[in-house]
Parts: C-alpha cells; structure tokens; sequence
C-alpha cells in the first residue's frame, strides 16, 4: 500500500491510499497521517503519542509500512478531546464520554 500527499485544498492536509489489493477494505474519504492530525490541530507530538498510547485516538487503519491513518471522523474526536481537556475535563471521564476503555 502506498499514501501520496495531495496539496492543500481549503487549508487541510490530505492524503490518498493506492492500495494493489482490495480497495474495499479501505474506509471511504480523506485519511489523514499523524502528522496531517498534528498540524490540523496543533498538537505536540508527545501529546498524540499519548491519546495513541492510551486508546484516546485510534487509528482507522495501517499502511503497509506501517504509518498510522485517520479518517476525518477521528479527526474530530480528536478535536473535541482538545475541548473538552480546555475545558478541565479528565481524561477517564473523556474515555467515558467516547466509550473508549483505558488500552494497558
């Protein structure tokens, strides 16, 4: 599988997914890598390493060479954990609120 950046369109990052197999088995619509997440959002590196480590964010699927990519969906949990942790709100109640449970 092999992800080709594409230029900016409206001040967001895309990339696309050329998959030799099954096309099917990739989700539908923009993916993004963590970096693309990183720059939408602002967020340091360590602090998606975190969200990754603890389940908070998920990936929608793998490249062949193993790169990370989100759909458009998980970028915007992604941002509502941002506003929630704004606004003081801890991570297990934000685990609660996305029903996603601690991953170690």
């Amino acid at each position: 599988m092999e992800t080709e950046r594409i230029a900016p369109e409206h001040g967001q990052l895309q990339v696309q997914v050329h998959a030799s197999r099954s096309v099917g088995t990739l989700p539908a619509g923009r993916l993004y890598m963590t970096g693309d997440l990183r720059a939408l959002t602002g967020l340091p590196r360590t602090h998606m390493d975190f969200y990754l480590r603890e389940g908070i964010i998920q990936p929608t699927t793998r490249t062949g060479s193993g790169y990370l990519l989100f759909d458009h969906g998980e970028l915007e949990t992604l941002r509502a954990v941002l506003r929630w942790r704004a606004e003081g709100v801890g991570i297990r109640e934000i685990r609660d609120r996305l029903g996603r449970p601690a991953s170690h």
